[in-house]
């Protein structure tokens, strides 16, 4: 059995963070485990609260994990805050694979990591990252760079390497110049990750799940750049697939395999 671990804020309405992260890293076949490292009050359309976990508490969670798992890959999501930050930084046990999902605004643009904790994301977080995967407006927020173009969303994927990160996917969800096609980097050099274009374009928890099906593929032993293919078959189908699970709003649909062999029977 292969293990994933989640550093994640909770969603309660089940469309987004550790939530979809559990849901994703079953459908790919791994068994999935949390570390609550925020926790949220929100629903279908918008994020109406946070509130912090003790940083002692988020060591707490990883260090008891640790006792009895060998953990193939974590990925974090919602980190809230600094002192989230380097709790993480702190308790993840030197050379284990991390997948950062760089989770800075919430879709009505509520934020969901403070100044502090992107600071230290930078400086503390990314020398110890495995893959980073900012979509466009993240990518700006962290890299200053200005994307508008396919030349600028490549030096925006390199700047996470020369920053520590061993690699960096930007995501072109929000790229109307390369609609649905990432941007994958590392030190050998630079992939197009090309996808369906999905006709949805409110889709909630679609950047969680890409970076947890990124780690449980990591954890089931694929070498990063297929990890990250693999992946993003993976989300594009839960996206194809999403479910309307409120009026005007999709959210992800991690078993889309099972319900597309269900779909064509039925």
């Amino acid at each position: 059995m292969a293990f994933a671990a989640s550093i994640a804020g909770s969603d309660p309405s089940g469309g987004a963070g550790l939530q979809v992260d559990l849901k994703t890293m079953t459908a790919c076949g791994v068994w999935g485990m949390t570390v609550v490292a925020a926790l949220t009050a929100q629903n279908a359309s918008h994020v109406v609260d946070t509130a912090s976990v003790p940083a002692f508490f988020i060591k707490e969670q990883i260090d008891a994990l640790e006792e009895d798992f060998e953990i193939g890959c974590y990925k974090t999501g919602m980190l809230k805050n600094g002192e989230t930050v380097d709790a993480v930084v702190q308790a993840l046990p030197k050379g284990r694979n991390l997948v950062v999902d760089p989770v800075l605004l919430a879709t009505k643009e509520y934020r969901l990591l403070d100044e502090a904790g992107q600071e230290k994301l930078v400086s503390d977080l990314l020398p110890i990252t495995t893959v980073v995967t900012p979509n466009l407006p993240e990518a700006a927020a962290l890299s200053g760079i200005k994307i508008t173009d396919a030349e600028s969303m490549e030096q925006a994927a390199f700047w996470f390497i020369d920053n520590g990160a061993k690699s960096a996917v930007v995501k072109g969800g929000h790229a109307f110049f390369r609609l649905g096609t990432d941007v994958y980097a590392d030190k050998d050099g630079l992939m197009l990750v090309e996808g369906e274009v999905s006709p949805f374009t409110n889709v909630h928890g679609s950047g969680c799940c890409y970076a947890s099906a990124i780690a449980a593929h990591i954890a089931l032993g694929y070498p990063v750049r297929d990890a990250v293919c693999e992946a993003k078959k993976f989300v594009s189908g839960a996206i194809k697939y999403s479910w309307e699970y409120a009026p005007g709003r999709r959210t992800m649909n991690p078993g889309w395999q099972q319900f597309k062999t269900y779909y064509k029977k039925v």
